[in-house]
């Protein structure tokens, strides 16, 4: 039986070089937002999601500026690798219309009290 190597991600050589994959899973995904929203041929996708694509591309920066500030480069690698996933599955239509729209509902629900009293008084203590 002839030897596999294990699939490996890829490490970064350096911060420089980690804000540079970053930036182009960045661009990648503002790139084909308009793919993402509508169905186009080539790729079969077809999301249709009734929203502008200007609410689109600003949760896609909100979701990398998020993790702006990492330092570390082996945590960057590893949200690289996350990112480059979504961005195939998203492409690729193997999330359900729901997922997707699962990232624009968290910002949509109310903040939910966090003292004692607000939660007594709400009934949930």
């Amino acid at each position: 039986m002839p030897f596999v190597a294990p699939l490996v991600t890829r490490s970064s050589t350096s911060l420089a070089d980690a804000r540079q994959r970053a930036i182009h899973l960045y661009r990648r995904w503002q790139k084909n937002v308009p793919q993402i929203m509508k169905n186009v041929p080539q790729i079969m996708v077809d999301y249709h999601l009734c929203m502008p694509q200007s609410v689109v591309r600003s949760k896609i920066r909100e979701h990398f500026e998020k993790n702006r500030y990492v330092s570390d480069a082996r945590t960057i690698d590893v949200l690289l690798a996350k990112g480059q996933m979504e961005f195939d599955e998203t492409l690729n239509v193997w999330k359900q219309y729901s997922h997707v729209l699962r990232y624009f509902d968290a910002n949509e629900a109310d903040a939910q009290p966090t003292k004692f009293l607000d939660k007594f008084n709400e009934g949930r203590a």
